[in-house]
């Protein structure tokens, strides 16, 4: 899956690789760990053993929140500039794309942070990406719903801002959200519509871990493998048909990002707190420069006086 440098912030967009294509070439250095096999390149050195280092870290969580561990290693490439990186993942992915993803051949792909084209966070793509590899190798012939590929790697990697609380209160306020199923087609939507329909996919899986714990999670996905058939996987595993989850979902968002709870939102009550007491020093700072210039002028007009009467005693005297 590939996501835009700015969106560590604001937003994100990814592509997936489904296509199969035999191992690349590599005429640069590997390291080995205890699940992955990392490539990289000399200069790369240090990055990649700090990246190789969090991929282990990361693992176990990864795993245990999805239910599956993958029976072989992980392959994952540290591309060194955007040229290799397309060649790498043959061109597939659009110019601003730092990081994708071929799960069915439990394979990564990633940019340095040294050429890419903005700051970003390689440990959260690096989650990002392996969470859609551990989930596809999970279903094997199956394939998940984009909400669900999409959702569980953002819910993994944490990736949720301030603004996408704002963004889903604002679709809600204008009876705006996409519904889960034409997330399908995200590839197709604009900036502004596939900004709401990630932080929906986030909201769908938040959604069944909050109220079915990774026990659902992991059940949802035990299921998709089995039978490749959505609606049943759903009513084997959360007992509930795609309509029933879909209106449950939409209400469980309404419930937690109507305008009243999003102003009540810790960050959000501070933020206006903050914002009032910057206001009010500052109009307290424009009173206090207007007092200072009324004096000023009140201490100017007194030495004019002072000046006038000292000039009328000197010529009035005898």
């Amino acid at each position: 899956m590939v996501r835009r440098a700015a969106v560590i912030i604001s937003m994100l967009f990814f592509v997936t690789l489904t296509m199969a294509f035999r191992a690349p070439a590599w005429d640069g250095l590997s390291e080995s760990s205890e699940n992955f096999v990392l490539f990289y390149h000399r200069e790369d050195a240090k990055i990649a053993l700090n990246l190789l280092a969090a991929a282990e870290r990361e693992y176990h969580r990864v795993t245990s929140t999805i239910g599956f561990r993958p029976a072989s290693d992980i392959q994952i490439y540290l591309a060194s500039d955007p040229r290799e990186f397309r060649l790498l993942t043959l061109g597939e992915i659009p110019e601003w794309g730092i990081g994708a993803a071929l799960p069915l051949r439990g394979r990564i792909v990633l940019i340095s942070p040294r050429h890419s084209q903005g700051r970003y966070d390689l440990y959260q793509v690096l989650v990002h990406e392996l969470s859609h590899v551990v989930l596809g190798l999970a279903l094997g012939d199956a394939r998940a719903p984009r909400w669900l590929d999409e959702g569980m790697a953002m819910f993994i990697s944490h990736e949720w801002k301030m603004g996408q609380s704002i963004l889903v209160a604002r679709a809600l306020l204008f009876d705006s959200l996409i519904p889960l199923d034409e997330i399908e087609t995200l590839n197709s939507f604009s900036k502004g519509k596939a900004q709401l329909a990630y932080a929906e996919s986030f909201l769908a899986v938040a959604f069944i871990a909050d109220r079915y714990g990774e026990v659902g999670l992991h059940l949802l996905v035990e299921e998709l493998a089995r039978n490749g058939d959505l609606d049943l996987a759903m009513r084997a595993s959360l007992g509930l048909s795609q309509r029933e989850f879909h209106m449950i979902w939409r209400d469980y968002v309404t419930a937690r990002f109507n305008w009243a709870s999003t102003l009540s939102h810790p960050l959000v009550l501070w933020l206006l707190m903050l914002s009032l007491f910057i206001a009010a020093f500052f109009i307290k700072r424009k009173h206090t420069r207007k007092i200072m210039e009324r004096w000023k002028m009140e201490e100017a007009s007194l030495g004019e006086l002072s000046g006038l009467e000292e000039r009328d005693r000197r010529w009035s005297a005898p």
